[in-house]
């Protein structure tokens, strides 16, 4: 990453094509795709960099092929076997033929991505606290501190609880899950055994899941599901660390976040305003993972971005188009297939651990070789009857808290 000594500072008013704020996945993507094809391109977070977020650090290789680069600089480990447990016990391993996810560290990998940005051309301002957010006929300003940013677009890519969506009102619409993670040391034995390996847990949270996603040195473990599980996480947590082998007392960076899950025709855009990642509740309702969605979410924002500053359309409404088309039917049918696998999770869970075809599916999704939109329409008939069962829970909260 470029110094801060060579990024763009001073106090007055500075004009962009297009702004991002937000420095995760979605926008330094989306700041990199816009630089990469000419755009004057400010890139602001609120952080200093390197900084942490809450999160696995699981990238998917689904997620990883849509970008033009190899992220192995900033991987830890190469995951081929999954294990599954239910509250523990009755645990089985499945291994694929070639890596299914990379594990990295979300400080490291945002560093990573951020860079590949500042290369393309986008000016990266670092420690910049958005203050104001307004919006005139020809685009956007933002005020930091001093500072004050004007686009003819500005892409929100600043999270669950970003600043962009909240001053612009946009009126987002999301179930919003909720997770607590930690990391733990590995010991030479647990090391060995978690090499090239991560772990579900499953029936204890409500609507999610256990894990344990293990790094260079340490070992994330988490747990996450139904809001209405938030009182009970931490206690959660202890209890799936010593699951795993580890002492709950030695976890550090014990942070919790919100998963939002976009609803209905929630905004994803309004005049030259973008919403992307997170911050449009771009989440994977059955597995809580955001990445794939934020990268992708990041160059569809980009593309739309310099069709409206070249004057080749005359709206953002080409984004949620090109969302439309692909990405929120898949993240539709994954609500439903969520709701669906928590009417009865052990149910799942043992055809997981007695049909090949079911691992196969599992696989096949984290690589990207099938998809959501597939199992719907490999249902066809039955459809109807999944979604009706998943909708169930996903409208009733006495049902979801009663499982």
């Amino acid at each position: 990453m470029a110094p801060e000594s060579n990024l763009a500072q001073g106090s007055n008013v500075t004009r962009f094509d297009v702004l991002v704020v937000g420095a995760g996945p979605a926008g330094s993507t989306a700041a990199r795709e816009c630089a990469a094809r000419g755009l004057s391109t400010a890139l602001i977070d609120r952080a200093e960099f390197p900084r942490d977020k809450p999160c696995g650090g699981g990238v998917t290789v689904r997620a990883a092929a849509l970008l033009p680069f190899d992220i192995d600089p900033v991987v830890e480990q190469r995951v081929r076997d999954i294990r599954f447990t239910w509250r523990g016990k009755s645990g089985f391993t499945r291994r694929a033929d070639a890596p299914l996810v990379y594990l990295t560290q979300r400080a490291k990998l945002d560093e990573f991505l951020v860079s590949k940005a500042v290369e393309a051309g986008a000016r990266f301002f670092q420690g910049r606290r958005v203050d104001t957010v307004t919006t005139h006929e020809d685009g956007a300003t933002v005020t930091a501190g001093e500072e004050t940013f004007d686009a003819a677009v500005l892409i929100g890519a600043d999270g669950a609880n970003g600043p962009v969506a909240r001053y612009l009102g946009f009126g987002m619409q999301a179930n919003r899950g909720i997770a607590l993670e930690g990391n733990y040391p590995l010991s030479a034995g647990a090391s060995d055994m978690w090499n090239g390996t991560v772990g579900f847990d499953f029936g204890d949270v409500g609507g999610g899941y256990g894990w344990a996603f293990p790094k260079a040195d340490h070992v994330n473990i988490g747990v996450g599901g139904w809001r209405s599980t938030g009182p009970q996480l931490r206690t959660k947590l202890a209890q799936q660390a010593r699951r795993y082998g580890f002492d709950p007392s030695a976890a550090w960076g014990v942070k919790g976040h919100h998963l939002p899950v976009r609803q209905g025709k929630s905004p994803l855009w309004q005049g030259r305003v973008i919403l992307a990642g997170d911050a449009a509740g771009l989440v994977d309702p059955l597995t809580g993972e955001g990445i794939y969605a934020a990268i992708y979410s990041g160059r569809t924002a980009a593309r739309a971005a310099a069709s409206l500053v070249s004057r080749e359309a005359f709206d953002l409404s080409g984004y949620e188009k090109e969302l439309s088309a692909e990405l929120l039917p898949e993240l539709a049918a994954g609500r439903y297939m969520h709701g669906l696998f928590h009417v009865s999770p052990r149910l799942f869970f043992n055809l997981a651990r007695r049909r090949e075809r079911v691992w196969s599916l599992v696989a096949d999704l984290l690589v990207g070789q099938r998809s959501y939109l597939h199992v719907k329409r490999r249902a066809g008939k039955l459809w109807p009857v999944a979604k009706l069962g998943g909708a169930l829970v996903v409208l009733r909260p006495g049902f979801r808290k009663a499982r």
